[in-house]
């Protein structure tokens, strides 16, 4: 939304300053090809420049930099996080306008190309000649000329010469480029007001040409004073009366002036130089306060600028609170509630970091031409093994057996604030894969891990096939502890086979609530990985044999 902004802002400055020279230096100049030139050059380079930004070069010392760099950062992170339903309401008006625009162009262009198709075609001149009594004023419509019936030959001759120069000159093409600033800029009046100037200086090209062809030069004005009280048709049109007044007239004067007048064009020179200069930015390079100092990091020397981007989790969903930063110095932000992040003063070969607490840590290139998408992935805990006892073998004929009950789970470790799985407070770490992660506060089962390997043990179920086939083995369960203490996601990652899998993963279902992990005061998911080893070696009860 602030892109489009900008971009609007810039392309009213470029027609603005085309529209300002035409008017001051070239409107009532004869030659109508450059003026022509010209006028189109202004559309398009209001449409594309916009998209240009030239870039200077400022030395500043690192300790200046850096302290520069992390207020601008702040700026423009609290800027972002502003934007909002103010925003979203400009960008709708804006699009609600263009579309009116675009939309009555469109119907009036097909109502006279409806028109044209329906009517008399008169092939006897070099293009089409329809006669329709639709429209009072001739015009010139791609390469068709349209003309009243009630219209006399003489005059329609005169008429003809004039329009033949707009098809042939292809003047629709300018009137399509200047329907598509109009349609842009439909807020900025100077943009139609450009537009009546490239159709009055078509009308003064198509003049120039029918009077050399002309037999009378005074029917081919007098023709024009009869279309006097006509109207233009539609946007993509040359209509034969357009622009009638004394000045077209006074333009149709064979009047030789001077060549160096064409010089006039180069009057937009510093009007091009005055924008690139009003839009362009900054580039910082660090460098040493003294000669004693010793000299910056080679990153932190080369060009800087500014990147945009989105920190999202696996699902797509916004990650709020990520930390980004340039390594190897101290410029960073951090991601907003939409998970946006603006960092600027970024040297062009620069690393980013980005991490979260819970998440593997990234990092990669800044990308400077469009907006950045990091997935974050979350980190996986892994817990110590929980062990599956064998059931009891069958007693033998005669004898009976007393199961007695596995032993109660040993009571809860003390907490503690350094490592391990049920650490709490500032300091919590757990190993992860070899890495360790700082986290405020892990999930924790009721009692701790040792009571959850207890609790698996002791309400896992050796399935009978697997008894039966004596089959063992270790399966590997993941499963997130959500911010509301509930186990999710449980699947087997690596098993063995469908049954003890199967078990293995229910008993994991099964699971009581956690109490959730936090981080900065707020519930956090965290994904788990328990491996749960079915042996069926030891004996697991003890037998009472009468």
């Amino acid at each position: 939304m602030e892109e489009l902004a900008t971009y609007l802002f810039r392309s009213v400055i470029w027609i603005t300053g085309f529209g300002l020279v035409y008017v001051l230096f070239l409107q009532n100049e004869r030659f109508f090809s450059l003026n022509r030139i010209f006028l189109v050059t202004g559309i398009i380079s209001s449409l594309v420049f916009p998209f240009v930004t030239v870039r200077y070069v400022i030395s500043v010392p690192a300790v200046q930099a850096d302290l520069t760099g992390g207020a601008v950062t702040g700026a423009m992170d609290g800027a972002s996080s502003g934007a909002g339903i103010g925003s979203l309401i400009m960008v709708a008006l804006w699009l609600a306008g263009a579309l009116f625009i675009g939309v009555r162009q469109l119907v009036r262009t097909l109502a006279v190309a409806k028109t044209i198709n329906k009517s008399e075609k008169i092939s006897s001149y070099p293009v089409k000649l329809v006669r329709s009594s639709d429209y009072d004023t001739p015009f010139s419509f791609f390469s068709c000329v349209v003309v009243n019936p009630s219209i006399k030959d003489i005059e329609a001759r005169e008429i003809m010469n004039h329009e033949m120069v707009h098809v042939r000159q292809m003047h629709w093409l300018d009137l399509l480029l200047s329907g598509l600033l109009c349609t842009i800029q439909w807020f900025n009046p100077l943009a139609w007001i450009y537009s009546r100037l490239i159709r009055q200086n078509h009308e003064y090209l198509a003049d120039e040409m029918a009077l050399q062809r002309t037999s009378d030069p005074a029917v081919y004005r007098a023709a024009l004073l009869n279309q006097i009280a006509g109207s233009p048709v539609i946007d993509l049109g040359n209509s034969f009366n357009y622009s009638l007044n004394k000045k077209r007239f006074k333009m149709m004067k064979n009047i030789i002036s001077s060549p160096y007048r064409k010089l006039r064009l180069l009057a937009i020179l510093p009007v091009f130089a005055l924008v690139l200069y009003a839009f362009a930015e900054p580039e910082y390079r660090l460098a040493a306060a003294d000669q004693g100092q010793a000299p910056p990091d080679a990153a932190m020397t080369s060009l800087t600028k500014e990147i945009k981007g989105i920190v999202v989790q696996e699902d797509g969903k916004p990650l709020s609170g990520a930390v980004i930063v340039v390594k190897g110095t101290t410029l960073g932000t951090m991601s907003d509630e939409e998970g946006r992040f603006t960092l600027v003063n970024v040297p062009e070969d620069a690393t980013l970091v980005i991490s979260f607490v819970g998440f593997e840590s990234k990092a990669m290139k800044p990308s400077f031409g469009s907006d950045m998408k990091v997935k974050m992935m979350r980190k996986t805990f892994v817990t110590d093994t929980a062990r599956v006892p064998p059931p009891p073998p069958p007693p033998p004929p005669g004898s009976k057996q007393m199961a007695v009950p596995p032993p109660p789970p040993p009571p809860p470790p003390a907490k503690s604030t350094g490592t391990g799985v049920a650490a709490s407070g500032a300091g919590g770490q757990k190993s992860v894969e070899g890495k360790y992660v700082a986290i405020e506060e892990l999930p924790e089962f009721p009692g701790g891990e040792e009571a959850m390997l207890a609790w698996i043990g002791g309400n896992t179920k050796y399935p009978a096939e697997a008894v039966k086939e004596k089959i063992s083995g270790l399966v590997l369960v993941s499963f997130t502890v959500s911010s509301t203490g509930k186990v999710q996601n449980v699947k087997a990652v690596r098993g063995v086979t469908p049954s003890l899998d199967a078990e293995a993963v229910r008993v994991i279902k099964s699971m009581p609530d956690w109490k959730p992990g936090s981080q900065g005061g707020k519930p956090i998911d965290v994904e788990f990985t328990v491996p749960v080893q079915f042996n069926l070696e030891g004996k697991t009860a003890l037998k009472v044999t009468k």
